[in-house]
This record gives structure tokens, C-alpha cells and sequence, in this order.
């Protein structure tokens, strides 16, 4: 048996349950609005958005001054990208081209980012990203579009999957 307290100011009596869900059970006494509920959980989201905003940003910094320590932190196992010349890197790929510095970043510009939250621990967010560099060589100024696949791991927020695809007439 629970018991549970009607916060209401004009009900101050304990119910007791038999089990159950006392926010869905059909057999409590009060049934009054849940507002509480769905203002967590909308905060929650906005919060968790927020993050991953920044976050994004922070990834797009690191990888422009080839930080090596941010990708090792925030790129999860298993993580895959795909650019926007059609190859996959793997993690270990990502984090060996940071190191021996084989992209060489003139300018790069986030813009039009959205995010969207699937529950606490999982968030999309997708973006434009302008950028002039040399990639091994090869010299790139191109607009693409992005997603971002990003994952709570115990607390930090990581990448699983970046994915980038040239917008024409770039």
C-alpha cells in the first residue's frame, strides 16, 4: 500500500492506493489537471535543446582548431560520419585526421540549427554549415546541410552519427 497526498489547498487528506499508478488509476479520488507533469517534461526538453545547441557548437570549434581531447570525449563508440563528398569515417578516422591535423579550416559558420529531443537522453539536431578548407588537399568552400545523431552516455552528451550533404548551387 502507498499513500499519496493531494497537494490541493482545499483537500489535505492522504489517499490510500492498492497498488497502481496514482497518476492513472481509475480508482483515486482526485482528478484534477497534471500540469506539473507535462511542464517538467517541456523543460526538461528545452534544456536538454539548449545543450546540444551549445554542444554543437563547441564540436564545430573543436574540429576547426583539430581539438583532439573534445573528439575523443564527445564522440561516442561506434560513432560513423558522413561527408558530403559520399565517405564514411569512423571514429578512430575522425579522431587520426584531428591529430595529424590533415584538415585545414579557413572559415566555418553554423546557421539556421534546430534540435529536437526524443525523450532526456536522445537529440537530433540539424543545421547549415559554410565552410572553406583544404581536406588532405583538396580544397573545399562549399554549404552543406547536416544532422547529428547526439546521446547521453551517463551524463555527457555525445555524437553517434554526423551526416553532411552538399546543398547545390554551392
Amino acid at each position: 500500500m502507498d499513500r499519496v497526498h493531494n497537494s490541493s489547498p482545499t483537500c489535505r487528506t492522504p489517499v490510500t492506493l492498492q497498488g497502481g499508478d496514482p497518476l492513472n488509476d481509475k480508482n483515486i479520488g482526485y482528478h484534477g489537471p497534471r500540469p506539473i507533469l507535462f511542464n517538467l517534461h517541456a523543460q526538461g526538453a528545452s534544456d536538454v535543446a539548449s545543450q546540444i545547441k551549445q554542444l554543437q557548437q563547441e564540436s564545430r570549434d573543436a574540429q576547426m582548431k583539430n581539438d583532439v581531447s573534445w573528439a575523443q570525449q564527445h564522440l561516442a563508440e561506434g560513432f560513423m560520419a558522413g561527408n558530403s563528398w559520399g565517405e564514411w569515417e569512423t571514429k578512430d578516422g575522425f579522431i587520426k585526421d584531428l591529430q595529424n591535423k590533415t584538415i585545414k579550416w579557413k572559415s566555418g559558420n553554423i546557421s539556421d540549427l534546430k534540435v529536437a529531443t526524443f525523450g532526456s537522453n536522445t537529440a537530433v539536431s540539424h543545421y547549415t554549415f559554410t565552410y572553406d578548407a583544404d581536406f588532405k588537399g583538396t580544397h573545399r568552400a562549399r554549404t552543406v546541410i547536416c544532422s547529428d545523431t547526439w546521446l547521453n552516455d551517463s551524463g555527457t552528451w555525445k555524437t553517434a552519427s554526423t551526416h553532411c550533404t552538399l546543398v547545390k548551387g554551392t
